[in-house]
């Protein structure tokens, strides 16, 4: 194993060639200087990689001795941490016992018994800083979580958000003037849908891209999660992605998928269990005030990236791929149903306040479009909710004596907080500020 060839930063005033940085860049800057270990977690080519080099950069720009700066990833093959320090020791002339020394491990949940031996360094050496970074979440609740319980500072790196996808193309001056650039938005949007992972923005021709997304989905499916978990039936795994690609938003029922799939209902529940810790797929739960409840009620599930949908869907119409592609920027838990069959796509929380959201991927709403949320705002007595619309005129509109706000579904991350002064356009209700977040 040659150190030096994937510790580039040991030769003289290099530095690693990425420009384009993630809005989660500088959270993790903040890390650098607290004892924890900082756990970097995402969906496969999220750049989770790319932003340890980053920081590898930003501690030689503070003049950090590259060679106090370890980093190695456990893509290359599974070594233990006793062993791996040695040859680092050996490397580099420092000692994790005299030293101060940064250490990035890379997909470390392919390193057996990882959390174990990462507890013993990082009690005994309260000198070593370490970052680690997974494609899996497994680790975190099965692993981390009690061995390494109050010792890990925890983040996730989500898929490109629009505003990054315009930045990275340089076209992010599009959203200072959404109405003189609307049509050109829109367009933009839909490009947006197959280019949430970075390396596809700069692929063209849509065949490419699909390929590609197939390949990761194959990677994460045929390899990752078994290496994690106990699979006997991957191919199910697979079946279940491709569904959800082409019913986005659909509604969980495990005795009907296992009678489909002609596999007890059980295993399709453990599943979709696997497929949401790899960031494949999100689960929502049906709201309810008694949010202990909320759990056990019906569950409805999306692709976590838009990409994927795209990719792997025969017919899908642009309106569901609006909605996947919302709530692939947004952290929404829950939906509501009521037995009547009324529905609301997504709901969010402010302390017990809850946030009524419906994508409506056109340029006008009407009566009909707008009663669910109508029914909602008056069961859990909500003053403000929201519709996004597919045009970026914002305005409100009164329906039966409520205020609906209607916003552009491209613009917007809705992010409920106390307020505070931001460059964009807010939405005031009583006690609780929109920011709609670029």
């Amino acid at each position: 194993m040659d150190l030096l060839q994937i510790n580039r930063h040991w030769q003289s005033n290099f530095r690693y060639n990425f420009t384009f940085e993630r809005k989660q860049f500088k959270d993790l800057l903040n890390h650098i200087d607290k004892p924890q270990i900082t756990e970097l977690t995402g969906l496969r080519r999220t750049g989770k990689t790319t932003m340890f080099l980053q920081t590898i950069n930003h501690l030689l720009d503070k003049n950090v001795d590259p060679f106090k700066i370890w980093y190695f990833t456990f893509d290359l093959e599974e070594q233990n941490l006793e062993s791996l320090f040695r040859q680092f020791e050996v490397k580099t002339g420092n000692s994790i016992q005299k030293h101060k020394i940064f250490i990035f491990l890379d997909e470390i949940q392919k390193l057996e018994k990882f959390e174990l031996q990462l507890k013993v360094f990082y009690d005994l050496y309260p000198n070593l800083k370490f970052f680690i970074s997974g494609s899996t979440s497994l680790f975190i609740k099965k692993k981390s979580r009690e061995s390494l319980a109050g010792r890990i500072l925890p983040s996730i790196l989500p898929v490109l958000s629009f505003r990054e996808y315009l930045d990275f193309t340089g076209k992010g001056e599009l959203v200072e003037r959404p109405d003189v650039y609307e049509q050109d938005l829109i367009v933009e949007y839909e490009k947006y849908w197959g280019c949430q992972l970075i390396e596809t923005v700069q692929l063209h021709n849509r065949n490419d891209r699909n390929e590609y997304y197939e390949t990761i989905l194959r990677k994460i499916i045929f390899e990752d999660i078994p290496k994690i978990a106990t699979v006997e039936y991957p191919e199910i795994l697979y079946r279940l992605v491709k569904i959800l690609a082409n019913f986005p938003g659909m509604y969980l029922n495990y005795d009907n998928l296992a009678n489909d799939l002609n596999i007890s209902s059980k295993t399709i529940s453990k599943y979709f269990s696997l497929l949401e810790e790899a960031f494949l797929v999100k689960v929502l739960y049906n709201f309810s005030n008694n949010l202990l409840t909320t759990e056990k009620k019906m569950k409805r599930a999306y692709l976590t990236s838009v990409s994927f949908t795209q990719s792997l869907a025969e017919n899908i119409n642009s309106g569901h791929l609006a909605e996947n592609a919302f709530l692939s920027q947004n952290n929404f838990k829950f939906f509501w149903r009521n037995p009547y069959k009324n529905e609301v796509d997504f709901v969010g929380l402010h302390g017990k306040k809850a946030i009524p959201v419906e994508v409506k991927y056109k340029k006008e709403v009407n009566y009909n479009d707008l009663k669910n949320l109508f029914l909602f705002s008056k069961k859990f007595k909500i003053e403000k909710p929201v519709c996004l619309l597919k045009n970026s005129e914002s305005k409100t509109v009164n329906y039966k004596g409520l205020d609906i706000c209607l916003e552009s579904v491209y613009l917007p991350q809705i992010h409920i907080k106390q307020p505070l002064h931001f460059l964009n356009r807010k939405v005031f209700t009583p006690g609780i500020i929109f920011h709609l977040v670029f």
